[in-house]
């Protein structure tokens, strides 16, 4: 006789999870490895545009969604959009189901665990956003959404501000993304941590050797932006002022009017193209759904 109580949804969920995966392969690889696709073009973008910026060409400092705004004033860009609209829905959809599975090389202990859980799902609405952001532009609207990039930024330091106890829950914030910077630069310096999630059995020894060194690169750029992200938050709560705070392009622009910005904002822009190179990779080798 069927128990229901005796059942527990968080031993259950994952395994139909899996069977369900299972059975429909190879498709939900082929998604997964097509949204890495896209999130590397989108930073291989966004990498260029500062690169062109610091070169003086013409580029500018944006993040991933003011990207898909410069592909929509593209020839072709609706179509374009459209293809990334899917693509990165897809890996919104798999970011959501590692939260549910696991990552299949997860053999750390569960804090190990439950950080990966909070990583994905953040990852997870993230890119539903950036997807929707692609659909809406693909639409042939909101393409001028981009004039301030650092509006949603601005917008959810005022309410965290406004909120009791604002000013320490938007430092809280601030120090949970630094602490993430900290992370990114252990990660990077940390042996083998880049390597882990791939299938570096199949590679030659000189492709784990390139792909070991553009995965710390782009870790090491990641926490940059990241860090620059907390410091302008921190700046934020500490003058009680929400236009104090910038988002990832604003971080970037920041960078640029630093002494010799141009010289640093071109290495900041580097590492943005080796997170870019680094996903394309993750698309060609990356660990996905098998244990």
């Amino acid at each position: 006789m069927f128990r229901w109580w005796r059942v527990d949804p968080l031993a259950t969920a994952p395994r139909a999870a899996r069977r369900a995966i299972a059975r429909t392969q190879p498709w939900p690889d082929w998604l997964a490895r097509g949204g890495y696709v896209a999130k590397g073009a989108l930073f291989l973008l966004v990498g260029s545009l500062a690169a062109a910026a610091a070169a003086g060409w013409g580029g500018e400092t944006t993040d991933q969604s003011g990207a898909l705004v410069a592909i929509a004033r593209a020839p072709a860009g609706r179509l374009i959009l459209v293809l990334a609209t899917l693509a990165l829905l897809s890996h919104a959809a798999f970011r959501a189901l590692l939260v549910v599975i696991g990552e299949p090389y997860d053999d750390r202990g569960t804090l190990w665990r439950v950080w990966r859980a909070i990583v994905n799902a953040s990852s997870a609405v993230f890119y539903f956003y950036i997807s929707f952001k692609a659909a809406v532009l693909a639409l042939g609207t909101g393409a001028r959404t981009d004039a301030d990039k650092d509006q949603q930024a601005r917008h959810w330091s005022a309410r965290l501000l406004s909120a009791p106890y604002g000013r320490w829950l938007l430092i809280g914030v601030a120090i949970g993304i630094l602490i993430a910077a900290v992370v990114q630069v252990v990660r990077a310096c940390s042996p083998n941590t880049v390597r882990r999630r791939l299938r570096v059995e199949e590679m030659s020894v000189r492709q784990r050797l390139i792909v070991s060194a553009v995965g710390r690169v782009a870790l090491l750029a990641r926490a940059t932006v990241l860090a620059s992200i907390g410091y302008f938050l921190i700046k934020a709560a500490a003058r009680l002022s929400p236009h104090a705070a910038r988002g990832a392009a604003g971080a970037l622009h920041a960078v640029r009017e630093l002494p010799h910005g141009e010289w640093l904002l071109g290495l900041v822009a580097a590492g943005l193209l080796a997170v870019g190179a680094f996903a394309l990779l993750e698309a060609r080798w990356r660990r996905l759904f098998r244990r």
